[in-house]
């Protein structure tokens, strides 16, 4: 399962709501969402692949898909975050082959070893093959990052399989620190494999929110009966939005993580792709080259024009050139980028955003 939803507001003014982060060729001439479904098929078939996206994005998805015939795409009646898309995934899952192993992906990060991935999700799936575990593939961690969230292992209890003890979300620079020393701690990369029954089973258990409004349609679902389409837009309305992480990960006693041993960034702005781009003179660069840098370093620059850009003894900024817009800031103030969406909304300005 693939979940290819979302507005991708940290990399305006690239990502627009007609064409979020996951659809643009961020790091080449493929886009993330691409290389997503390619690294996949080390793992199942298109026709074994599902993809959950927004109905704003039909056409764009639909497009991209081009290329997969098999793969099945849901768009969500209205975005409702991750517990509710997981949980549809899961009831249609489970009504075709009840009992299936399932395995969620974001659709918008980087992995650059598809075969290393696709071995720590294997060890995932041996660990969930039993149908009692929801078993998270988490990364180790090269640096005390802040913009990741973090789960510590327990002892283990299946397989390479340990207990997830407790979830950490954006801890501070000394706390990650710590962590790192720690060994015990991984990033959440958002990676899942269970059963679809155990995530049905557990979504009942642990997420009123989500089971009040749609668990009776989820339930009509997996046992492989008709649902009105209708009757499910609305009740999927009525879910509040929130995170399978929050709704049931961090609720059950049942989470285990195994350690992803290969090279992962989810990419959550502008100054993460420093390290993937060709570096110039000491700047990260994509697109047109610069025709200058004069006492210039450490700069992120993505130019999708034919306009020429040259600095002059600026350093540490992320300078953004698209068509009918420009952006720059402090590479320290990347992950702000979203309140300039905010501005431009509040000020009406829908053509750009």
């Amino acid at each position: 399962m693939i979940l290819a939803g979302g507005a991708g507001t940290r990399f305006w003014p690239a990502s627009r709501r007609a064409l979020p982060k996951h659809l643009i060729p961020l790091l080449g001439e493929t886009s993330l969402f691409e290389a997503t479904l390619r690294r996949l098929r080390e793992l199942a078939p298109p026709e074994r692949t599902w993809v959950v996206s927004a109905q704003e994005l039909a056409r764009p998805t639909r497009a991209a898909l081009r290329g997969h015939r098999g793969v099945r795409l849901l768009l969500e009646p209205q975005a409702r975050n991750t517990a509710a898309a997981i949980a549809w995934v899961a009831a249609r899952i489970e009504a075709a082959d009840p009992g299936a192993l399932m395995a969620v992906f974001p659709a918008d990060h980087h992995i650059p070893a598809p075969r290393a991935f696709a071995r720590s999700v294997r060890a995932a799936a041996r660990a969930a093959s039993d149908g009692e575990w929801l078993v998270l593939v988490g990364i180790e961690p090269t640096r005390p990052d802040t913009a990741y969230g973090y789960l510590r292992l327990g002892e283990r209890v299946r397989g390479s399989a340990h207990a997830v003890q407790r979830f950490v979300e954006k801890p501070t620079a000394s706390r990650a620190r710590r962590f790192l020393r720690d060994g015990h701690y991984l990033w959440n990369a958002g990676m899942l494999v269970a059963s679809s029954r155990r995530v049905l089973a557990e979504a009942e258990a642990h997420a009123p929110e989500l089971w009040k409004p749609l668990g009776a349609s989820l339930s009509r679902i997996a046992e492989g009966g008709r649902v009105a389409a209708a009757g499910f837009a609305r009740a999927y309305r009525r879910v509040r939005p929130v995170s399978f992480d929050y709704a049931v990960l961090e609720r059950t006693s049942r989470a285990l993580a195994v350690r992803g041993r290969f090279r992962w960034s989810d990419l959550g702005s502008w100054d993460a792709l420093e390290d993937h781009l060709e570096q110039r003179e000491g700047n990260a660069v994509a697109g047109t080259p610069p025709v200058a840098l004069v006492e210039a370093s450490g700069n992120v620059i993505w130019n999708t024009t034919d306009k020429a850009v040259a600095l002059l003894g600026v350093r540490d900024l992320v300078i953004v050139e698209t068509r009918d817009a420009l952006l720059i800031c402090p590479k320290d103030r990347a992950q702000e980028v979203r309140q300039v969406v905010g501005r431009l909304a509040r000020d009406r300005r829908q053509k750009l955003i």
